[in-house]
């Protein structure tokens, strides 16, 4: 329940790292939170009952309720009823996304598994694996185009549904993590692997991370599971068939060898991050740290799930601090 982790080396670090004042509260309270930026009700009376004259504004009327348009609770996660043997799911599935669900449909594909959202037009999560296996001299493909693979009668998201948007027809899996052959880049750029970006987010520290995470495959040779996701939501758009997220985050488990369950311990890496799908950003992505733990509140969802339970819990606990 943190977005990503670090391995601390002594006890005094890990009670430095522990030791957050709003560990708490959803990560929007380091920037600038509004109501948008919270999936329930409950969320967001929590940050106006810990915050006092209501710094985000998010009890408009004055009647002590914030954010009242919300859903009361956090939406419960469905009972997971998909099972794979995928690299991309080998630390657990997020939403408990299945076949059953158009709006926590689980695509499991080769390069990538993600969970969509139908009534979003846009993912909810997606989790991939990198390491120097799946990098190459591919060259970016550029064929945005709707994925079939959804159930026939859903709408597809098409490229144009982004223009004039004043959004970027931004990656979860980003195209560079995939260049080891055409068909793998060319997966990317299926639309249910593209979110409504701000050019600062995008262009900015995403960026920034995306890149950083390449450096740790090629200077290091480590292998990465990343898992990446969005929550949140500003005006829609092409038509209200598109619900831009207010907030992206990623989560970075980082391995020496093959990215299972067996080979997560106490002393694991990791890095987690939450950040504002908005203008005005800092180009570092460690500006946008944060833990498991509090992007799990965030967005109620169960990450690290297949980790076992004592190893879990310590990893998600620790604030990232690259």
């Amino acid at each position: 329940m943190t977005v990503l982790l670090v391995a601390l080396t002594s006890c005094d670090n890990l009670a430095t790292e522990l030791a957050d004042p709003n560990a708490h509260l959803p990560p929007c309270v380091e920037q600038n939170c509004d109501c948008g930026d919270f999936v329930s009700q409950d969320l967001a009376q929590l940050v106006l009952d810990d915050y006092s004259g209501d710094p985000y504004n998010l009890d408009g009327d004055g009647n002590g309720r914030a954010c009242e348009r919300l859903p009361q609770t956090t939406p419960e996660l469905d009972w997971e009823t998909y099972f794979s043997n995928s690299p991309h799911l080998a630390l657990g599935n997020p939403s408990h996304a299945g076949p059953d669900n158009i709006d926590n449909y689980l695509i499991d594909r080769e390069q990538y598994a993600l969970a969509y959202s139908q009534s979003h037009g846009v993912l909810r999560w997606a989790s991939w694996v990198l390491n120097r296996d799946w990098v190459g001299n591919t060259e970016r493909q550029n064929n945005f185009r709707p994925d079939g693979i959804l159930p026939k009668g859903t709408y597809q998201v098409v490229p144009g549904d982004y223009t004039n948007s004043g959004y970027d027809r931004g990656h979860m899996v980003p195209s560079a993590d995939r260049t080891a052959s055409e068909r793998d880049n060319s997966s990317t750029f299926l639309m249910t692997n593209i979110l409504p970006q701000t050019a600062d987010n995008n262009r900015g520290p995403w960026k920034e991370l995306e890149s950083y995470c390449r450096d740790l495959i090629y200077q290091q040779d480590k292998t990465l599971y990343i898992i990446g996701g969005v929550y949140g939501q500003r005006q829609p758009i092409a038509q209200d068939r598109l619900i831009p997220p207010s907030r992206t985050w990623k989560v970075v488990v980082i391995f020496d060898g093959e990215p299972t369950v067996d080979q997560v311990s106490y002393s694991t890496e990791t890095i987690a991050v939450d950040m504002p799908n908005d203008t005005g950003l800092d180009e570092r992505w460690q500006t946008y740290q944060t833990s498991i733990d509090r992007i799990e509140l965030a967005t109620g969802y169960d990450l690290l799930s297949e980790v076992p339970e004592a190893v879990q819990t310590e990893l998600e606990a620790r604030r990232s601090n690259y």
